[in-house]
């Protein structure tokens, strides 16, 4: 399928029938005033004049020039922008750890740059099969979803940082079980996570979350990013040190990392400098049964415009050497001006398609968003971001159609990159984008951002009464919000003290049991003889009766032991998290 960028300059085609017209014109305009001189004929001896069948010929040459250079001008591309069609293929969902440990140095230039391209080499290699993106420290995140779009898919992957997650930590088990939700029900079993880490644990259980896994119908692959000798970790200047101010050295702890893959029924590599280990994953990754899906895939366009310019440019040579043997002329005579102008915008044409490039892209983006089409426009302006990644307004219109098609978090990414770029524009633009970071803000619950995004808004303009009633909004909501964590922190505390108080009764009680204890002691001596001889006349307790009295008092020592385990357990969740690494 052939597309045409930049339809609009097959328009120049016209002036090809208006040159021939203009030249028949110029032609019959000379032999008057040829005429007017004397003797045609001997006139015509004296004056050069290119001869009428090679005059034809060579406007016939430059015509087709003209021809192609405006085809070329149109871009031609091979490819198709969105379509939906039948592939086979396995769902992998690549799990990338971010914590600061990535930043060190093991490898050129670090251990995330190193598997972020390693990464972007194996997006590359996928035919048919769907990829998604948790990335993943103290907490995980679904950075893509599962997609069949791999241009989209390098695009995330170039923004990943290490402060794309908030939390530091290592929670391998928590981005192993986000894996798993994000998967499709269409994938039953052909599902594939590779877990890229140093494998330095710091929050969970990491191989149950492997066995939750494979019962949901996925193997777990673990790719060690590291050394066992361990680097330190550069950060501001100089290195990364602990609350200690010891200076941290992380390490690749290959045991867990193979504890994890023995369990997810998968396989560990190690990675190299050279070889990154995702070679034999793949390998073992194609032994899974193949799924078909239907995908809406988007498959960049292969520019077809600079074929056309060598062609036109073949043709104006041509023109140009064909000239009479009495002169030198060009077509149109006076050093032909024709033939310089094309050649010059063929030169310089390579620079316009580049700078008009996106601005096409974005145009024609525009056009699916008004019409509601939110997928196909958010396909325009990412190609508008291949051609020119620094866009603003790409940019700025994505994330206000991923806004649209309700991927909100994806949407938030394109929001925040555009922070440092928000001088460059207009007040309107600007208090636009607060207020479409208000909305996003909202959906995704986060109301105290939700408030200042809209604060913001209404600086630039004072009088947008839809963003005063957003503010109202989101202010009710984040009162609401905070009520309801006061009332979940109330209810943590009533729970403790209600802990600490039975634990403090259990306390009294067996105190006191010890206290009673002592006394019949004292007593049985002394009421030895009376009891001996009442023991004739009183039954005595069966075995059956102690064995229960000694159950019941196990069972309430055991709840005494459970209460006192779960406030332990509360109190250390509630501790803040001491690494950062």
């Amino acid at each position: 399928m052939i597309y045409l960028a930049q339809g609009g300059y097959l328009l120049l085609i016209l002036l090809i029938p208006l040159m021939f017209i203009a030249y028949w014109l110029m032609r019959r305009l000379r032999r008057k005033r040829i005429a007017r001189f004397g003797d045609p004929e001997l006139v015509a001896r004296l004056t050069p004049e290119v001869p009428r069948r090679k005059g034809w010929a060579k406007l016939t040459l430059l015509s087709i020039a003209l021809l192609f250079f405006c085809i070329g001008m149109a871009r031609p591309q091979i490819g198709a922008t969105l379509k939906e069609r039948q592939i086979k293929g396995a769902e992998i969902m690549v799990v990338l750890d971010v914590s600061n440990s990535m930043l060190a140095e093991d490898y050129s230039p670090n251990r995330l740059e190193r598997a972020k391209l390693a990464i972007s080499k194996l997006v590359d290699e996928l035919q048919g099969d769907r990829i998604g993106l948790i990335i993943f420290a103290g907490e995980s995140f679904v950075q893509l979803p599962i997609t069949s779009d791999y241009v989209s898919a390098k695009i995330f992957l170039n923004s990943i940082t290490t402060e794309s997650v908030p939390v530091q930590g290592t929670a391998l088990g928590e981005a192993i079980r986000t894996a798993i939700r994000g998967f499709t029900s269409e994938s039953e079993h052909s599902r594939a996570i590779i877990l890229i880490t140093d494998g330095e644990n710091h929050e969970d259980d990491p191989v149950a979350a492997a066995r939750d896994a494979v019962d949901m119908g996925a193997r777990v692959f673990c790719i060690g990013v590291g050394s066992p000798e361990g680097k330190p970790i550069p950060m501001d200047g100089g290195l990364l040190k602990d609350k200690d101010g010891n200076i941290v050295v992380t390490r690749l702890d290959e045991q867990t990392l193979r504890d994890i893959a023995s369990a997810g029924q998968g396989l560990y590599v190690r990675a190299g400098n050279t070889e990154f280990g995702l070679n034999p994953v793949i390998d073992e990754i194609r032994t899974l049964q193949d799924k078909e899906f239907q995908s809406v895939v988007f498959e960049e366009f292969d520019e077809q415009y600079m074929y056309f310019f060598a062609i036109a440019l073949v043709f104006l040579l041509l023109e140009f050497f064909m000239s009479d043997t009495r002169n030198r002329k060009s077509l149109f005579g006076r050093g032909g001006k024709v033939l310089t102008v094309l050649a010059a915008l063929l030169v310089l044409s390579p620079a316009i398609l580049s700078a008009q490039s996106d601005r096409s892209e974005v145009r024609a983006g525009n056009r699916d968003f008004k019409k509601g089409q939110y997928r196909e426009a958010e396909i325009d302006y990412k190609r508008a971001l291949i051609a020119d990644s620094a866009s603003v307004t790409a940019k700025y219109n994505l994330g206000n159609a991923l806004y649209k098609a309700e991927s909100y978090n994806e949407a938030e990414l394109y929001f925040k990159d555009l922070g440092d770029t928000l001088k460059n524009l207009s007040k309107s633009k600007a208090s636009d984008y607060f207020h479409n970071s208000g909305n996003l803000a909202l959906k995704q619950k986060k109301y105290q951002e939700a408030v200042e995004a809209f604060k913001e808004s209404l600086r630039l303009q004072p009088d947008n009464f839809e963003t005063k009633s957003n503010l109202a909004y989101a202010q009710k909501m984040l009162k609401d919000q905070q009520q309801q964590q006061q009332d979940q922190q109330q209810q943590q505390q009533n729970q403790q003290n209600q802990q600490n108080q039975d634990q403090q009764q259990n306390q009294d009680q067996q105190q006191n049991n010890d206290q009673n204890q002592d006394q019949n002691q004292n007593q049985d001596q002394q009421q030895n003889d009376n009891q001996q001889q009442q023991q004739q006349n009183q039954p005595q307790i069966s075995p059956q009766a102690a064995q229960q009295m000694l159950q019941a008092i196990e069972d309430k020592e055991k709840q005494t032991q459970d209460k006192v385990k779960k406030a332990k357990a509360l109190q250390q969740k509630s501790k803040e998290k001491e690494k950062n690494w």
